[in-house]
């Protein structure tokens, strides 16, 4: 009987009814073969000849009929000339239309139109771990290259910029690759591969891509306005532990600067996020980047927790100011002479990163009150009394100012979370 029974199940699964034997055939699935070379014409070389005469190469792909073409902003930086270099071989003249070093995203302008049909984007938020992608790039100069891979994570965060938000891929990216784009099995992209994690340089499995939704976002603002216009609250936030339930982190605001959206609206250090419009609760890195992306003047409604108590109001995003916008370089913080300091009153040392806008303990006494506190070098302090420190000597006067009223209140960043250390300050003898 089982033969029979497999069989009829076999028949019903493969049988089409009536109905559908009248209906179209669906439309057949290309080959992974067939993807990449329908995309393929759509990712460019990228040669850069840069001030100092250096010769560097990258990727990059096509997002409009233009000549419009996307790269990362540390493949153009410090260029005196550009070159857009299709599979064809043929080569551009490009110009800079604008960069934006916080996501690291550069738009080019070759100097007529390629002729060449740009890639569709795909919508980022949907990408699952697990997905398979494939990227095209530049690897070494040699050219259009593919590797294969998946999505290994997503919302990853590498502290290269502000807004990290990377796709990670073990698709091999290389040297080179840099611009070019990750796509799906559709052909549609993903996202753009900007870095990797490697003790050599070269491909360990760990590569990371910004996301497309990101990438969109930032290339028509810079084709728009040649910059990027972001929202701004005056605030900065961090996960605190929920006095009910201590499992429970929320946000909270840690430090606000003066005459800020923020302050305007009625909100105050210290107060527990419940709601701010549909802005993410998550984490303060991808909190920061979105109010970065939402429109200036937008009026949000937010509801805080305040000393046990709710409280709702509007707040208007303001445009970010011209301080908060400066670009912040690609590569590793450079510190000099300047940015040093010697905290006595705190027992450590460190300096203060322009690029970050925060003071970075590098050494602590490990006898000192910071020690004692469980701070650990390479911690970053938020807020001095619940105000934003910038530079180093605004931190000296922020601790005069603390030391005149005899109380220190300091919030360190730990991996994402808050570590709040109070320090009753002594009258110097």
């Amino acid at each position: 009987m089982k033969p029979l029974y497999l069989l009829i199940l076999l028949c019903l699964w493969t049988m089409p009814s009536s109905a559908e034997s009248l209906q179209e055939p669906a439309q057949q699935e290309l080959s992974l073969e067939d993807v990449i070379e329908s995309v393929s014409q759509a990712v460019v070389k990228i040669a850069v000849a840069t001030t100092d005469g250096e010769q560097v190469s990258g990727a990059g792909f096509v997002v409009g009929k233009d000549g419009y073409v996307v790269t990362n902003a540390h493949v153009v930086e410090n260029a005196a000339k550009t070159t857009i270099i299709t599979t064809n071989e043929d080569e551009y003249s490009a110009k800079i239309i604008g960069i934006d070093s916080k996501t690291d995203i550069a738009l080019l302008q070759a100097d007529q139109p390629l002729g060449l049909a740009p890639a569709q984007f795909a919508d980022s938020d949907n990408v699952r771990v697990g997905n398979t992608v494939f990227a095209i790039g530049n690897p070494y100069g040699l050219g259009n290259s593919v590797s294969l891979g998946i999505i290994s994570a997503k919302e990853r965060d590498i502290s290269s910029g502000p807004y990290d938000n990377f796709l990670q891929t073990d698709a091999a990216i290389n040297q080179g690759n840099s611009g070019g784009p990750l796509f799906n099995l559709q052909g549609e992209i993903i996202g753009m591969n900007t870095a990797i994690f490697s003790t050599d340089g070269r491909n360990q499995g760990l590569g990371f891509a910004t996301p497309a939704n990101i990438v969109q976002w930032v290339v028509n603002q810079l084709q728009k306005n040649g910059r990027v216009v972001r929202g701004w609250l005056g605030i900065d936030v961090g996960l605190v532990k929920a006095k009910e339930d201590p499992t429970i982190k929320q946000l909270a605001i840690v430090s606000m600067s003066e005459d800020s959206p923020a302050a305007t609206a009625g909100l105050k250090v210290g107060d527990v996020i419940e709601r701010l419009g549909n802005i993410n609760l998550k984490n303060a890195r991808l909190f920061a980047g979105e109010i970065a992306a939402t429109k200036p003047d937008t009026i949000l409604p937010w509801t805080v927790r305040r000393d046990g108590v709710l409280i709702s109001a509007d707040i208007k995003v303001a445009e970010m100011p011209q301080a908060q916008k400066e670009n912040q370089p690609a590569e590793p913080i450079v510190v000099n002479d300047k940015n040093w300091v010697h905290l006595t009153e705190l027992d450590a040392k460190g300096f203060y990163s322009d690029s970050k806008q925060r003071f970075i303990i590098t050494e602590i006494d490990p006898n000192g009150v910071l020690a004692e506190k469980g701070i650990e070098v390479g911690q970053s302090l938020l807020s001095l009394n619940n105000k934003k420190v910038f530079g180093v000597e605004d931190l000296r006067v922020k601790i005069k100012e603390a030391r005149d009223i005899g109380r220190m209140t300091l919030q360190f960043d730990n991996n994402g979370e808050i570590d709040t250390v109070i320090i009753d300050m002594k009258e110097e003898q």
